[in-house]
C-alpha cells in the first residue's frame, strides 16, 4: 500500500512529532509514505524525520488554481507514469488548509481520501467539501465527541474513529524531585486569550508566594495573550522563559514536572497525551470533547477558568508532592492503557482498509 501524507502549514508546524509517528508506524507495517508539506522557510528549517525527502507544494493560491497546483504535486509524485492509476492508494491529509488540496489529489490519483478531524471546528465545515457519490472518502476522528459535526452535514457514515496515541518511555519521569526545581509548562494555541491570561495570572500569584519555580511557555500564548509584557510588569522574568518553535523543544518541556494547559477549544494535541505519558502532572481547562481530560484521573481539572482557581490548583497540586506523584502515574497509566502510537496506527489501518477493501492490520503493542 502506498499513502500520501498531505499536510497545511499550520498542521505541520504544531503536530510535527504526530505526522513523524505516523510514517514511522506505518512503514513498520509496510505501507509506504510520501509526505507532502506546504513551501514555507520554517518548515523547511525543521528537519523532519519522514525516512523519505517530503515533496513540497504551494499552499496559496486563488481557488481557480486549485487544481492546478493538485496536478503539479501529483506530477511530482508519478513521474512519467501520468495515468496515476494504482500509484497512489490514500491520500491522508492532516490539517483543515489542505483538505480541497487533498480531494483534488484524491480525484487525479484516483485514490481514496482521509480527512483528518482533528478538531470540532472541522467537523462542522465539512460540507464545504461537496462530496458526491464517486468520491471514496473518510473523516477521521481522534475523539468520539467531534461525531456530531459529521452527523448533522449528513456524513456519519463517512466516520471513523482514530484516537492518536502518545509516545510513552520505558520509564516514567520523577517529576517534583527533590534536588531539582520545580518547572512548570504553559501550553496553550492563546486563541482563547481570556482563558490565557487567567491562566498565567493564577501562575503569577503562586510564583510571588513561592519564588523558587520555573515557568515555560510556549510563543503563540506568549504572543496572542500578550503575556510578556504581563510577565514584565510582575517582575518574574528571571523565572518566565518563552519557547518558540516549541516542536524543536518538545523534549525538553516533557523533562518538566507539571502542564498547565488551559485550552477548551476541542482540539487534540500529542503534547498533552506525551505529557501524560511521561507522567508529568497535568492541570487542564474543563473540554468535555477530549476523553483524555475528561477521563484520566490523573488529570486534576480547574473548576472555574479564572486566575484565583488557577492559583489555588497550584496550590494544592504542589503541597502534597507525594499526591502530584502519584496522579502523574495515573495519567500515564490511563495513556498506556488507551492511547499509545501503535494503538492510533493501528485504527489508522483499518480506515485505508474500509476505502481500499486490502487487509491491514497493526500490533498494538
Amino acid at each position: 500500500m502506498r499513502v500520501l501524507i498531505l499536510v497545511d502549514a499550520q498542521f505541520a508546524r504544531h503536530e510535527r512529532a504526530l505526522i513523524e509517528r505516523v510514517v514511522v508506524g506505518l512503514a513498520d507495517e509496510g505501507v509506504y509514505t510520501q509526505v507532502v508539506l506546504p513551501k514555507d522557510r520554517q518548515l523547511e528549517e525543521a528537519g523532519f524525520d519522514l525516512l523519505v525527502e517530503p515533496v513540497w507544494y504551494a499552499d496559496r493560491g486563488l481557488a481557480l488554481t486549485q487544481r492546478i497546483r493538485a496536478n503539479q504535486v501529483a506530477k511530482q509524485i508519478l513521474g512519467d507514469n501520468e495515468s496515476g492509476s494504482g500509484q497512489i492508494d490514500i491520500v491522508h491529509v492532516f490539517g483543515g488548509g489542505a483538505w480541497s488540496m487533498g480531494k483534488e489529489l484524491g480525484r487525479i490519483l484516483g485514490a481514496g481520501v482521509v480527512f483528518e478531524v482533528w478538531r470540532a471546528g472541522l467537523a462542522d465545515s465539512v460540507r464545504g467539501l461537496h462530496l458526491d457519490s464517486n468520491d471514496r472518502a473518510l473523516f477521521s476522528m481522534p475523539e468520539r465527541a467531534f461525531e456530531t459535526g459529521l452527523e448533522q452535514a449528513g456524513y456519519s457514515d463517512r466516520g471513523h474513529l482514530a484516537q492518536w496515541g502518545a509516545s510513552v518511555p520505558t520509564s516514567p519521569s520523577q517529576i517534583l524531585r527533590s534536588d531539582k526545581i520545580p518547572s512548570i509548562v504553559l501550553m496553550s494555541s492563546g486563541r482563547q486569550k481570556d482563558a490565557s491570561i487567567a491562566a498565567f495570572d493564577g501562575i503569577a500569584d503562586y510564583l510571588d508566594i513561592n519564588p523558587g519555580v520555573m515557568v515555560f511557555a510556549n510563543l503563540e500564548i506568549v504572543e496572542r495573550a500578550g503575556l510578556f509584557q504581563r510577565v514584565v510588569a510582575r517582575k518574574h522574568e528571571d523565572r518566565f522563559t518563552t519557547i518558540d518553535r516549541s516542536e524543536d523543544r518538545r523534549d525538553l518541556l516533557l523533562r518538566c514536572d507539571l502542564l498547565v494547559y488551559p485550552d477548551t477549544l476541542h482540539e487534540e494535541r500529542t503534547l498533552l497525551l506525551d505529557a501524560m505519558g511521561t507522567g508529568m502532572l497535568v492541570l487542564a481547562g474543563n473540554d468535555d470533547s477530549i476523553a483524555p481530560i475528561k477521563e484520566s484521573p490523573g488529570v486534576k481539572v480547574v473548576d472555574r477558568p479564572i486566575r484565583s482557581c488557577w492559583t489555588s490548583l497550584l496550590e494544592s497540586s504542589l503541597s502534597d508532592l507525594d499526591e502530584a506523584r502519584k496522579l502523574g502515574m495515573l495519567s500515564r497509566e490511563y495513556v498506556t492503557n488507551n492511547r499509545r502510537s501503535p494503538m492510533h496506527i493501528a485504527s489508522v489501518l483499518d480506515a485505508y482498509q474500509r476505502l481500499t477493501g486490502e487487509p491491514m492490520s497493526a500490533t498494538a503493542d
